[in-house]
């Protein structure tokens, strides 16, 4: 069968430094900066400080030092000809008119082959016009083209909070690469990801729970192809209420993989962000 899907990849322009792509200290130095996103049922929270949240380091409660208030990937397969990429498309374009000014975007498309369709660019023409030529056919190599990805970060990305949202409907049919390793370079990456699934069935696939587990974000299903558009917006409503979250670590071994846990306190609402970091080259 053949078939296609998309990855798209948005950095915007953030104060964060380099460290902000992948978190890691050396020696308790070097500050650490998880993202989350806070929602109350299908609204965005705002206006949270410091002091509504709490944070955990393997365990060990941190002293949170700040909180503040940022690619796509698409499945092109043949699986998704006729309504639902008409869907895809039209969904898409809605979300590039609703970007701001100063966010790049970058369009990766995936079937048998993974191609980046356009580079990291602040060019919406060109992404329109990619957008038209898409068409679907092949197979689907969702793994292959989420680590493809991750190596295709803008320039921009040591001064931007990056984002990827990918989108198929679920099923990996011709990746090289296996979904552990594409979960592996997802987790390394420090990359916020979030997956939109076009499926029939009631549900998320098992791996795009874990996929935005890995990436701390979100899956968003679609049991229809009218249901894309609004999809997208409930997206990009969750990203600009997203929560940079800076910390210290103190009194925890500088090695391997840290579990961070993050909590609301005195406020309601349900968070969700990076189940944790690497140390170094780990």
């Amino acid at each position: 069968m053949r078939r296609v899907a998309i990855v798209v990849l948005v950095a915007a322009a953030a104060a964060a430094s380099p460290a902000a792509q992948r978190p890691t200290f050396r020696a308790g130095v070097d500050v650490v900066r998880i993202e989350a996103s806070v929602m109350n049922g299908r609204s965005a929270v705002g206006g949270l400080k410091k002091e509504n949240f709490a944070v955990t380091d393997s365990g060990v409660p941190q002293a949170i030092d700040s909180v503040s208030l940022d690619r796509m990937v698409f499945d092109t397969s043949e699986s998704l000809l006729g309504p639902p990429f008409t869907a895809l498309i039209a969904a898409t374009d809605r979300l590039i008119d609703n970007l701001r000014p100063n966010e790049a975007v970058a369009l990766i498309t995936f079937s048998d082959q993974v191609r980046v369709a356009v580079p990291s660019t602040l060019d919406r023409a060109a992404l329109r016009a990619a957008l038209t030529g898409l068409t679907a056919a092949g197979a689907t190599s969702i793994n292959d083209a989420i680590v493809l990805s991750l190596l295709h970060r803008p320039p921009s990305a040591t001064d931007a909070r990056s984002v990827m949202i990918v989108f198929s409907d679920g099923r990996d049919t011709a990746s090289w690469l296996g979904s552990s390793q594409a979960l592996a370079a997802v987790r390394r990456s420090g990359m916020l990801v979030h997956v939109v699934e076009l499926r029939p069935e009631a549900g998320a696939t098992n791996f795009a729970r874990e996929l935005a587990k890995a990436g701390g974000g979100r899956v968003w299903s679609a049991r229809s192809a009218g249901a894309l558009r609004e999809l997208f917006e409930r997206v990009l409503d969750e990203l600009r209420a997203r929560y940079l979250i800076t910390y210290y670590p103190s009194g925890v071994p500088a090695a391997f993989w840290h579990n961070v846990k993050v909590k609301l306190k005195n406020a309601r609402g349900e968070v969700t962000a990076r189940p944790g970091y690497y140390v170094g080259s780990q």
